[in-house]
């Protein structure tokens, strides 16, 4: 899919072209369409998650003009979005024609090779470099594959001469949120916005802008005007689900995500795994368990990569469950499935740590870290060993994270309760310091006092107004 945003008049035209073509389809009649208007009808199904209606409409498209380049050009997308490669490459191999869409479409795939050098001098060799189109479109390739600032170079040939149109400015605006500048990128949003009111892409534009910085409500806010747009735009949904999650609001993320699914945007076993993890949390382990199995029954057969996650969890439910022997199958099935996945070795460590069988529990934590030696991992090693009260792993641990990435989010606020903990105040000293936020000396002889008092039950507590108080 050529993931441009679709403009305001544009967009109608689409709706009512879906609505014909269905209604054709329901009556078993053939409609005849222009290729140009069959290939942005497939695109504008792919934009609202419809891959396999995108496809049959791009195979129409292809059986009433055979050979056209939109057509063709826009199947090949389709395979991309839907991690056929072999195919998309197949079909641009074919096209012998030379346009600067084809040579776009022919540099994506070497960016999806990660040729980044050879798909440059490709799209290099467009003549009109100049011409709106062909910016937007290069400038997109690069955006997809994770090279906005390849992007950003294309984009200084269209400012100060298409800075008003509203295409240049989307693709603006989502090379700017690629780059990670969230008010640069909101800013372009809200001047699409002003041109075009009701397109819920830009509305959502927006919102994944608000929901990076954390601004939560305005992320919802922004969701909903997306939503009201166009009630079946899938992503706004999960935007929204996600927002209400780190609001700690798991029923009216649920809800969302329902939603979503209904628009076959997320699959049934994403919802199962949610509600899993919910129960999980509760440390409900018989009704964790139940969603997880549920989880790995739903999982498609023509892509098993969450189950390694799911295998895992659902182990993870069975060991607290007591069910040993059945946690170690599915463990193993885990390590089956994805022998370079570090995360079955960790959640399995954890079991081991928590059931106070260290060399095992080390012995599958050494296993993650071979794995991805990376601060990730030993944090979340740290992470979990704080909360199992094991000080020492947590201090080994952080401080392994320290020295690979010393300015890691919050290292110094973990490795100062720590040594808080372990009542080293020469260390201490030295991590608070470094703390955004210091403990003040009358606020450490309060937290000291709740630390005193704490017994196993609230000690959770206790480190987390230690934590807070670092902030």
């Amino acid at each position: 899919m050529n993931k441009k945003n679709l403009l305001s008049g544009r967009e109608k035209e689409l709706l009512e072209m879906a609505e014909q073509y269905e209604q054709a389809k329901a009556d078993k009649k053939q409609i005849y369409l222009d290729a140009d208007d069959l290939a942005d009808l497939a695109d504008w199904y792919a934009m609202h998650r419809q891959y396999d209606a995108a496809k049959e409409v791009a195979a129409y498209g292809l059986s009433l003009h055979p050979d056209n380049t939109s057509l063709l050009v826009e199947q090949a997308y389709l395979y991309l979005d839907t991690s056929n490669k072999a195919k998309a490459q197949e079909i641009a191999d074919s096209i012998t024609e030379n346009t600067p869409e084809i040579i776009i479409l022919r540099a994506q795939l070497l960016l999806e090779e990660g040729k980044l050098d050879t798909a440059d001098l490709l799209l290099d060799t467009i003549e009109d470099k100049e011409e709106l189109a062909n910016i937007v479109e290069a400038s997109y390739a690069f955006i997809d594959m994770g090279y906005p600032e390849k992007a950003a170079k294309w984009l200084e040939r269209g400012k100060g001469k298409y800075d008003e149109e509203e295409a240049f400015l989307a693709v603006c605006a989502d090379c700017y949120y690629a780059q990670q500048q969230f008010e640069k990128a909101s800013e372009c949003y809200n001047k699409l916005i002003d041109k075009n009111p009701y397109s819920p892409a830009y509305w959502y534009g927006l919102a994944r802008c608000y929901f990076d910085q954390e601004q939560l409500d305005k992320t919802i806010e922004a969701c909903d005007y997306a939503i009201v747009s166009d009630e079946d735009f899938a992503d706004a949904y999960i935007m929204k689900g996600n927002a209400f999650y780190e609001l700690g609001n798991e029923e009216k993320a649920l809800e969302n995500y329902r939603q979503a699914e209904k628009r076959q945007a997320v699959p049934a076993y994403f919802i199962e795994s949610f509600i899993g993890t919910n129960k999980l949390t509760e440390g409900n382990w018989q009704a964790a368990y139940n969603h997880f199995q549920k989880a790995i029954d739903s999982v498609s057969l023509k892509d098993q990569s969450p189950l390694p996650s799911l295998y895992s969890n659902a182990a993870f439910c069975l060991h607290k469950m007591k069910k040993k022997t059945q946690a170690e199958e599915y463990w193993g099935t885990a390590h089956e499935l994805a022998p370079t996945d570090p995360n079955p070795y960790l959640i399995e460590g954890r079991c081991h740590m928590d059931d106070n069988n260290h060399p095992m529990g080390i012995a599958c934590w050494n296993k993650a870290i071979q794995l991805a030696p990376y601060a990730d991992t030993w944090y979340e090693i740290g992470a979990e060993c704080m909360e199992l009260n094991l000080l020492e792993y947590a201090r080994i641990a952080f401080e392994h994270v320290k020295a690979l990435e010393p300015d890691y989010n919050s290292i110094n606020e973990k490795l100062t309760i720590v040594f808080m903990l372990m009542h080293d105040k020469e260390n201490f000293l030295k991590y608070n310091q470094q703390c955004k936020h210091p403990i003040s000396p009358e606020k450490l002889e309060s937290l000291y006092l709740q630390l005193k008092n704490a017994d196993k039950d609230n000690m959770a507590q206790a480190i987390k107004n230690i934590f807070d108080s670092l902030y």
